[in-house]
């Protein structure tokens, strides 16, 4: 984008918000949130980290100086809960923006932006859509049942039976029903991305970087990095009852080079004889939602079935 004619100051706010809590804050709160994840997912000093999350949040938040803010997305679920979550932001400073009149815009399709070359940004900008107040409600709507820890409220979101949120925000449909799928399974308390991981293996070994194309092939929309996809991993492996073995090498910057396989614990959950959750218990948060041993909600292919009382 940088060496293609779009104007403007362009800045990045790429946050994995499938990973992690997600609090209904902005500011300091939501940075201490944000990093105490994170940190614990990368090697990078947790002073960096912040000091590069209130940079990106100092653009954003530049906007009273600016004629136009456009949000660039995609339609997978990494870009959609980005923009649920600033359709949100939008509104925490609604009253201020209808004085300003400063514009607020959209661009969201289909392409992969980081596949773009330069030449082909510049018909997208030139098409970009006003933000609407409706999808604004529906987005904000949306962010705030992600963040509640009350999963069931996302069910409506992802049905796509709504005709106003079908038209407002097509892509959001899909990202959500594919949150949805990272509840454990009812069947085996296997989340999609780790079944796909396993169902890899389960072909024969292979690298890192093999098993990390091959999964993302499954997907409808290609969302998850290898970061999220390694920190996958490494659960599957560090789990009381391994469901994976790795014996790699670390890369700078890259995933490790070597070997993983499925264990025989793998291969019975993946075939639904034993339960992931049963004998490993779990740790996770889904935004707002904390998934714990004595709190599981597991999906069935259409619905959420609630902690058990």
């Amino acid at each position: 984008m940088e060496q293609s004619s779009v104007p403007g100051t362009l800045s990045a706010w790429p946050d994995v918000l499938h990973d992690g809590p997600t609090p209904l804050v902005t500011g300091e709160a939501w940075i201490d949130a944000r990093c105490g994840r994170l940190a614990s997912m990368t090697a990078e000093d947790d002073a960096r980290m912040r000091e590069r999350y209130r940079a990106t949040d100092a653009v954003l938040e530049s906007w009273r100086d600016r004629d136009e803010v456009v949000f660039w997305l995609e339609h997978d679920l990494f870009d959609q809960l980005l923009l649920i979550r600033h359709l949100w932001w939008l509104t925490t400073n609604a009253d201020e923006r209808s004085r300003r009149g400063t514009r607020f815009s959209l661009v969201c399709g289909s392409d992969y932006i980081g596949m773009l070359k330069p030449d082909q940004f510049r018909p997208r900008f030139d098409a970009r859509q006003p933000i609407t107040p409706e999808q604004i409600a529906i987005g904000s709507a949306a962010w705030e049942a992600y963040c509640s820890g009350e999963p069931s409220r996302l069910l409506p979101f992802a049905s796509g039976e709504d005709a106003r949120q079908q038209r407002a925000l097509p892509f959001l449909s899909a990202a959500i029903r594919r949150v949805l799928e990272e509840f454990p399974a009812a069947s085996n308390g296997l989340a999609r991305s780790e079944r796909q991981i396993l169902e890899v293996l389960s072909e024969g070994p292979r690298t890192p970087e093999q098993a990390f194309i091959a999964a993302a092939r499954m997907e409808e929309a290609i969302y998850m990095g290898d970061l999220s996809f390694w920190t996958i991993v490494e659960s599957m492996r560090d789990a009381p009852h391994p469901l994976v073995t790795i014996d790699a090498q670390e890369r700078p910057g890259r995933l490790p080079d070597g070997e993983l396989r499925i264990t025989g614990t793998g291969r019975a959950v993946l075939a639904g004889r034993a339960d992931h959750v049963a004998l490993n218990g779990i740790s996770r948060w889904l935004g707002g939602t904390f998934l714990s041993a004595d709190r599981v909600w597991r999906w069935t292919g259409s619905s959420l079935l609630p902690p058990a009382p």
